[in-house]
C-alpha cells in the first residue's frame, strides 16, 4: 500500500469522526465496534482467507437479524504479520437502529460468533475471533481530545514516508469501505482532513470514543 499508514490511519479516524457526528446531529442511532478476524493463517493461504473473509462480511449483513438491526457500515481490513503467519481482522464501525438494545433486535456475543462462524462456513475451533463493543461515550473525553489535537499536530508537520507496495497479498483488494448509510451521508462531508480541531465536534462523545478505537486501526499488512 503506497503511504504511510499511520498517515492514513489518522485521516481517517479524523473523516469518520466527522462522519459519525453529522450521522448523531440528525438521527437516533446506536453505535458499535465489531471486530471479526481469523487467527494463525499460514502464508500459501492468505489469499484465499481474504477472500473468504471479505465474501463472508457481505454475507454477514445480508443476513435477516443483522440487516434488519443494522443501518450499515465503514469496515477496514488489517493484516498482522508474524513471520510466516498472518491475523487478519476486519475492523467494522457500525450504526444500529434506535430499538436496537430493545427486545428482538438486539444480537448477543454468542450470535455475532455464530452468524460470523456460518458467513465463513467454518468450524468454530478454525480460530475465529470475534469482539463486539458498544460506543456509549464511556471514555476519557479529555485524553481523546488531546490525542486529537496531537494528531492533527502531527499530519500537518510530519512529513509522509511513502512505503513500497504490499507484498502482493492486497494488491486486489479494498482496505477500506462504506455501505448504506454511512456511504450515504459520507458525500456529504469535505474528503480531506480539516486540521482545525474546531471542526470537529469534541462534545461527541461516541465519536471521541469511536476515534479512540480507530487511531488503532490500521489499514494493510503491519508486521
Amino acid at each position: 500500500m503506497p503511504g504511510s499508514s499511520w498517515r492514513r490511519s489518522l485521516q481517517l479516524a479524523y473523516f469518520n469522526h466527522r462522519l459519525i457526528s453529522r450521522v448523531n446531529q440528525s438521527k437516533q442511532v446506536n453505535w458499535l465496534i465489531i471486530e471479526l478476524g481469523l487467527r494463525h493463517v499460514a502464508c500459501e493461504k492468505i489469499n484465499e482467507e481474504l477472500d473468504r473473509m471479505l465474501i463472508g462480511l457481505n454475507r454477514l449483513f445480508k443476513y435477516k437479524s443483522v440487516k434488519q438491526a443494522t443501518l450499515g457500515y465503514y469496515r477496514m481490513l488489517n493484516i498482522k504479520k508474524e513471520e510466516e503467519v498472518y491475523h487478519p481482522t476486519i475492523h467494522i464501525l457500525v450504526p444500529t437502529i434506535k430499538s436496537y438494545f430493545q427486545g428482538r433486535y438486539y444480537i448477543k456475543y454468542g450470535e455475532w460468533l455464530s452468524l460470523w462462524q456460518k458467513a465463513l462456513d467454518m468450524d468454530p475451533e478454525n480460530n475465529l475471533s470475534v469482539s463486539v463493543n458498544v460506543l456509549n461515550g464511556k471514555c476519557n473525553q479529555q485524553d481523546i481530545t488531546c490525542k486529537m489535537e496531537q494528531g492533527l499536530i502531527r499530519l500537518l508537520n510530519e512529513p509522509d514516508r511513502i512505503q513500497a507496495e504490499s507484498d502482493g497479498q492486497l494488491a486486489a483488494r479494498r482496505l477500506v469501505g462504506y455501505s448504506r448509510l454511512l456511504n450515504e451521508e459520507m458525500d456529504y462531508l469535505y474528503p480531506g482532513i480539516e486540521y482545525d480541531l474546531s471542526k470537529y465536534d469534541t462534545n461527541d462523545v461516541v465519536a471521541n470514543c469511536a476515534f479512540d478505537f480507530m487511531i488503532q486501526w490500521h489499514p494493510g499488512i503491519k508486521n
